[in-house]
């Protein structure tokens, strides 16, 4: 069961369930007709998507997590299943086969729509992120331009749950900035295993001091956009408290971010900065259920 667990990634998990859980918020409250059904069965489709693209991303990474000796990882690389050889070639096809399987039933049975955006959310975060003859990850922007599109997908396969109105642009853009500054630490941080591993990252390509230096215009735009945001009465309650909350939190995690940045390390526990996630997935989370069975 072990293995099962380290390569399911719940700290990786969990932060892409944010906006999946932000939308099932809003989908529980706006649409009557969201039954404790479909929604069990969209979460559960969305981990088992969650778990496939986790588990590729161990797959094609193999011979460069060998190598591994980087902080800022949610685990230790090395010990990864497929390094350490504990996954056979049965267990491997099993574990892809169920959790594809589970997720496009599940999420077929949650909706039409939310089958769309969880195969989207595959796509993207599992097959073009990770796969080897693909691996955007490895790529400049494309790194950072996968994990956004990838939140993005989480958020409307939430909403499709139910009838909920699109947040708007403004929205979208805020969040998409949000994601960016949140991941380029992670970026930064993974530069010298990234460049002995032959990936050519937004790190590795502009240089890490560059990456970070750009977080600061990026959060100077996301903090007008949150005044935007928050202004705009006809969007739901939700997307406005998003950005009156995660806005301050990200312009302090970026001040402190600068005063831990020891090159050519980030000396700062990324826990600091999933922890608020967390809190939020309990957040929504019980809001959803508190709507739906109401």
């Amino acid at each position: 069961m072990g293995k099962y667990i380290k390569l399911f990634r719940v700290k990786i998990a969990l932060a892409f369930f944010f906006p999946f859980v932000l939308g099932l918020s809003v989908a529980s409250a706006s649409d009557p007709e969201v039954s404790i059904s479909r929604a069990v069965a969209a979460i559960i489709s969305f981990f088992c998507a969650s778990f496939f693209s986790s588990t590729l991303n161990f797959y094609s990474d193999v011979e460069a997590d060998r190598i591994f000796t980087g902080v800022f990882k949610d685990m230790d690389l090395k010990k990864q299943p497929f390094v350490t050889g504990e996954m056979s070639k049965r267990e491997t096809f099993a574990a892809f086969a169920v959790s594809l399987v589970f997720a496009v039933g599940l999420s077929l049975y949650a909706g039409l729509r939310v089958l769309l955006y969880i195969v989207c959310f595959i796509l993207v975060v599992g097959v073009l992120y990770s796969h080897p003859r693909i691996k955007l990850k490895g790529l400049p922007l494309t790194d950072i331009l996968c994990n956004i599109l990838g939140m993005g997908f989480s958020l409307f396969a939430g909403l499709s749950v139910g009838k909920a109105r699109s947040p708007s642009i403004a929205y979208l853009f805020w969040g998409a900035l949000f994601i960016a500054i949140v991941y380029i630490p992670t970026v930064v941080n993974d530069v010298p295993f990234d460049r002995s591993a032959g990936f050519k990252t937004s790190g590795v390509v502009f240089g890490a001091e560059r990456l970070l230096v750009s977080m600061i215009p990026l959060t100077i735009i996301m903090s007008l956009l949150a005044v935007v945001v928050f202004l705009d009465k006809s969007l739901v309650w939700q997307f406005r408290i998003t950005c009156l909350f995660l806005t301050p939190l990200t312009v302090i995690g970026v001040i402190v971010i600068f005063f831990s940045w020891v090159p050519p390390k980030i000396n700062l526990n990324p826990d600091i900065v999933l922890i608020p996630m967390y809190f939020a997935d309990a957040f929504f989370l019980t809001v959803s259920f508190h709507r739906i069975v109401s």
